[in-house]
């Protein structure tokens, strides 16, 4: 059985990091907790950020890796103490790992998500989910078991919302911190656009 992926929180949300250093990105996570969206993912390129994040953050967010492509790369972030990893492409090699770590595949088929859960896959994600139409978040969570699905792309809150609807486990909005939000003045633009992706309220 694959191990299980840390639960999504109340807004079933993913939010990927951007490659900042720590003093720029340590004030963007505070305004993301706040803001009740505690799922978290760092670039494998940036994993040496992971374990100051773990100590700041570690009793009140959920932190994985994202693009890992190597069995290598897998094990190092759950060395680094990430909660999960995640690929965009269907890498069944990455998933007997770190047998212990949650790993979520990537697919654009059903075809493709399908053999990423037979293949021991805690979770799948359709990326990129903004290559196809909403009718698509309709009838896609129907062909897979239930709570497994992600949709991960470019998309506004009320996609995020309908994805939610029709069955997914969550969304992972692409570009959602992003560097001018981020290295502003102020992050109260951060805060506001957060805000509107605080998903089921």
């Amino acid at each position: 059985m694959a191990p299980k992926l840390p639960a999504l929180g109340m807004h079933s949300l993913i939010v990927s990091l951007p490659d900042f250093d720590l003093p720029d990105l340590v004030p963007a996570c505070e305004v993301l907790w706040q803001e009740g969206i505690r799922v978290w993912t760092v670039s494998v390129d940036r994993i040496d950020n992971l374990p100051e994040l773990l100590r700041l953050f570690g009793r009140r967010a959920k932190l994985g890796v994202h693009g890992v492509m190597e069995p290598e790369q897998v094990r190092s972030a759950a060395t680094a103490g990430a909660l999960f990893a995640a690929c965009d492409f269907l890498r069944p090699q990455l998933v007997d790992a770190t047998p212990e770590l949650p790993v979520i595949l990537g697919g654009m088929t059903p075809t493709e998500l399908l053999a990423g859960l037979d293949a021991g896959a805690a979770a799948v994600q359709l990326v990129p989910s903004d290559a196809f139409g909403s009718s698509l978040a309709r009838s896609l969570p129907r062909l897979l078991p239930p709570d497994c699905l992600i949709a991960n792309g470019r998309m506004e809150p009320y996609q995020g919302d309908l994805w939610k609807e029709h069955g997914a486990l969550g969304v992972w909005p692409q570009d959602l911190v992003t560097t001018d939000l981020v290295l502003a003045e102020s992050l109260d633009g951060l805060r506001v656009k957060l805000q509107k992706w605080r998903l089921g309220e």
